[in-house]
């Protein structure tokens, strides 16, 4: 099971988010910092936005340029800030020329970010590509205890843009997964131009920072371990949670 996700920064506009919830978008991962460390520039308008159309907030990215740990430092504290207290999964986004052959000195970029940011009680993810993700992440992956949020476009991109892609074409990592990128060419009602599509297995976080609530009881048999047979909302609840 997956929902269709969206990513957006200043590059979209203004986006008309009771739209964009109409079409059938699940979710949102907003673009919250730039180069300079100022907000994006829509990063407050996309925020209120979603919360007014009960988009849920999947998290925000930082484009990063970070190859010291200081710098990592400096930037998730940026990113704390601007967030100033609203709960949201912090995706730092990898992939940056200046960040390639690093080796494990990018892996200690990484670590201190997360750091800082599980620090201030919010959770966090990496965004990358497939191909920088097996060059500069995966022989380090056994250290990097986080999940993972992949680019990867299918050859023909424009015509996946418009539907669900081919099961064939999703990332194969040595991480968990928890979103696949599988287009930047998409097109969605309520955004002018092209927007980023994904596919997202992991749990949708609502505008308060609770993750999504499975609607079923928690199985009494399973609480109390004197049975392990399911039946009716027990198999529901387990299936929701898979």
């Amino acid at each position: 099971m997956s929902k269709k996700v969206i990513d957006v920064s200043s590059y979209q506009g203004n986006v008309d988010w009771e739209k964009v919830k109409a079409s059938g978008i699940q979710g949102a991962i907003l673009k919250i910092i730039r180069k300079d460390l100022t907000p994006d520039r829509q990063f407050e308008s996309n925020w209120k936005g979603c919360e007014k159309a009960s988009v849920p907030i999947i998290g925000v990215y930082n484009y990063s340029y970070a190859t010291t740990v200081n710098k990592a430092k400096t930037d998730a504290q940026k990113v704390i800030s601007i967030l100033s207290g609203r709960k949201a999964k912090v995706w730092l986004d990898v992939e940056d020329v200046s960040q390639q052959g690093l080796g494990a000195a990018l892996i200690q970029v990484i670590k201190a970010y997360q750091k800082q940011i599980e620090l201030a009680g919010l959770e966090f993810g990496i965004y990358t590509g497939l191909s920088f993700y097996n060059k500069n992440l995966k022989p380090y992956a056994k250290e990097l205890l986080c999940s993972f949020w992949i680019a990867r476009y299918p050859s023909n991109n424009a015509v996946e843009a418009s539907a669900n892609p081919s099961a064939n074409n999703k990332p194969v990592l040595s991480s968990t997964l928890e979103g696949w990128q599988y287009s930047s060419k998409g097109r969605v009602l309520g955004i002018k131009g092209d927007v980023d599509l994904n596919l997202w297995y992991g749990d949708l976080a609502v505008n308060n920072g609770n993750k999504e609530k499975n609607p079923y009881p928690i199985p009494q048999r399973l609480l109390s371990l004197k049975s392990i047979q399911l039946y009716g909302d027990d198999i529901k609840w387990v299936q929701h949670h898979l």
